[in-house]
Order: C-alpha cells, then sequence, then structure tokens
C-alpha cells in the first residue's frame, strides 16, 4: 500500500493515540489529502529536523487512521490520530508536496506466553512502587497489546522505544520491557 508519512522525533505504538498540532505545509498538503478517515503513517526521524529540510526515517512505524481534528484560527491543524498496525518503509515513492512510500504491514511473529506475561508485569509493578507513580488504566489482556502499552509508558529515549517497536513480536518485547523497567 502506498501512504503519506508523517515524521516525528516520537516512537508512537498500536493503539497508542497522538494529539498533535500541524503547522508544516508538507504535512497540511497530507492532512488535505487523507482527512477526514484515510490513512497514514507515523515515523520516527532517525536523522534530520521534525521541521523542516531533509529527514531520515526509521523504516518502522505505525499505520495511523484519524480520530479528530480541528482547523485552528491560525491555519494550523489540531490533529488526533490512533495508531492500528506497524509498517515497514519500502521504497519512497516521491518527496512533494509530502513524503510518500510503498509500505507492508509488519505482523507480529510468534507468541508470548504466560511466563513472559507475568515478568514483565512484575517488572512494571516493581518499577511503579519504587517510582511512586500510579498506573494510569487497566492493562490489556492481549500479550502484544500489553507489550505496546507497556512499550508506550517505559522511560527512555527515542533509540529505546524504536526498538521496542521493531522487536519481533511480543514475546521479544516482553522481554526487553522486563529489562527495561529493572
Amino acid at each position: 500500500m502506498d501512504l503519506g508519512v508523517f515524521a516525528l522525533h516520537t516512537v508512537l505504538f498500536p493503539g497508542q493515540g497522538l494529539e498533535v498540532t500541524v503547522f508544516e505545509d508538507r504535512y497540511k498538503h497530507l492532512l488535505e489529502d487523507v482527512l477526514p478517515e484515510d490513512p497514514f503513517a507515523v515515523v520516527a526521524i532517525r536523522r534530520g529536523q521534525e521541521v523542516g529540510g531533509a529527514y531520515e526515517p526509521h523504516v518502522v512505524g505505525v499505520r495511523v487512521l484519524p480520530e479528530d481534528y480541528d482547523l485552528n484560527d491560525d491555519a494550523t491543524f489540531r490533529l488526533e490520530v490512533r495508531a492500528i498496525e506497524r509498517i515497514r518503509l519500502v521504497r519512497k515513492l516521491r518527496d512533494e508536496p509530502y513524503a510518500q512510500w510503498e509500505v507492508k504491514r509488519w505482523p507480529e511473529e510468534g507468541a508470548a506466553g504466560p511466563e513472559d506475561v507475568d515478568r514483565a508485569v512484575a517488572a512494571w509493578k516493581r518499577f511503579l512502587d519504587a517510582s511512586e507513580l500510579e498506573a494510569e488504566a487497566e492493562l490489556p489482556e492481549d500479550p502484544a497489546l500489553l507489550s505496546y502499552s507497556l512499550a508506550a509508558v517505559v522511560p527512555g529515549m527515542l533509540l529505546e522505544h524504536q526498538a521496542l517497536l521493531e522487536a519481533p513480536g511480543p514475546a521479544e518485547r516482553l522481554g526487553m520491557l522486563a529489562r527495561a523497567f529493572r
């Protein structure tokens, strides 16, 4: 499939939502083409600037769907999206007026066992106790969704979050999370 690409200095995980203010012309053009309901891709920037100029994207990102948007008085957009699945960038099709890539869905490999889930959840709970934080919501039961929910809250920087997104499947991701929460 061919998707317009929105590049940010952040990693978005399937199931996660994001609200952004869109002011750059390239992304305004993208939104004019996809709103109100067509999907597009969100990828993290490997090198380059988020605003203006060229950038090199990470090849693994997410396909997102718009959930809500408004055109502000200053001609910017307030946009809310929800990530629905992982994708891999295959080939750049164009740069103007916004980047468009051929992408492929990147499904999860393998399954996580109960011991993978238990280890990650126990480490997460110890982390919460030690940091005196409170969980904001109940954890999903599905191991893949659980791994993405925990990945979205694990402390770290872009490269650590990107590595979690790129993990082949939930078992590997939950193992990485158990180590990260320690």
